[in-house]
């Protein structure tokens, strides 16, 4: 996480006024998080007492535990989830406040297209917030425990997901800087558009200028996830082809291969949730930066997060 990062999500949390209810369920959404990680490991070795032909009793111990873990799963994650969408949506209305009653304006125009830009950064804040609610929790909490229980099931597949994740995340990031580029562009047409709505309707060129940019923005997001889509598949099949080559040779089972598939299959996900939630992240650093630029805005010196 680079310092912009850490510093806009430091912003982000001055506007959070019931912090202590606020954490404690973000708390509760990390330990439901948990639960589908154990559920893996919990069918594989169902898989494992199938394959020896163990005690039905014992398979069915097991396919009982993870039903509760389902149900307390189900439990912990609904409840926090509605929980926290409760209190981002009160989220918006603090940045509404903070900003804009210091405002200082030339002119009515002036005043929409400053409005539209408030508008923008709470409405990117409260996208980001919904997203690490879920399903980012998800993915961090997977980013940490898959690696480290691939460890210990199979190095080689340990190193295999290792060098996978750091090609995903550079190839991010370079995918990253053209879309930040792109959506502040939207974003200026976006303030442009209203402030001229309010005053006439002849928005025409406005609006041409928007879906100009906005088709540049579709076309680019097929890119980044074409390639990064492709990655994972390229990654995904040759751990399959090794794990298979494995079983062939009699070194590894069939519970074994599944274990390390379900792992590997829930890295494509929590990578791509991670992707989707640092562009959210660059949609609130673009709207920051143009309140920074902004003139109307005094109450605060948004330079300071935006060098």
């Amino acid at each position: 996480m680079t310092p912009e990062t850490r510093n806009i999500i430091k912003f982000i949390l001055k506007f959070i006024s019931h912090k202590g209810s606020f954490f404690f369920w973000f708390f509760i959404r990390f330990i439901s998080a948990l639960f589908p990680i154990f559920s893996i490991y919990l069918f594989s070795q169902i898989i494992a007492l199938v394959e020896n032909k163990s005690n039905f009793s014992t398979v069915l111990y097991l396919v009982a535990l993870i039903f509760i873990i389902y149900l307390l799963e189900n439990f912990t994650r609904l409840l926090s989830i509605n929980k926290l969408e409760y209190l981002i949506s009160g989220i918006q209305f603090e940045v509404h406040n903070f900003l804009i009653p210091d405002l200082e304006l030339k002119n009515k125009s002036a005043r929409f297209e400053a409005i539209q830009a408030i508008r923008n950064f709470s409405e990117a804040v409260r996208l980001t917030l919904e997203l690490i609610r879920q399903p980012g929790v998800d993915s961090v909490v997977s980013l940490i425990a898959t690696p480290l229980i691939l460890f210990f099931l199979d190095f080689k597949i340990f190193i295999f997901e290792i060098v996978y994740i750091v090609v995903y995340f550079f190839v991010d990031v370079y995918t990253t800087q053209r879309y930040i580029y792109l959506k502040n562009l939207q974003n200026a047409k976006v303030e442009a558009y209203y402030a001229r709505l309010q005053g006439t309707n002849d928005i025409d060129l406005e609006e041409k200028q928007y879906n100009r940019v906005h088709q540049k923005i579709c076309s680019w997001n097929f890119i980044e996830w074409f390639t990064l889509q492709n990655i994972s598949i390229c990654f995904y099949s040759a751990a399959l082809l090794y794990l298979i080559f494995e079983v062939n040779q009699g070194t590894k089972n069939i519970s074994g291969l599944i274990l390390i598939i379900g792992y590997l299959g829930s890295t494509q996900i929590f990578l791509n949730s991670l992707s989707l939630l640092k562009d959210k992240l660059a949609d609130t650093r673009v709207a920051l930066y143009r309140l920074g630029k902004s003139e109307t805005v005094t109450n605060i010196d948004l330079d300071d997060l935006i060098r």
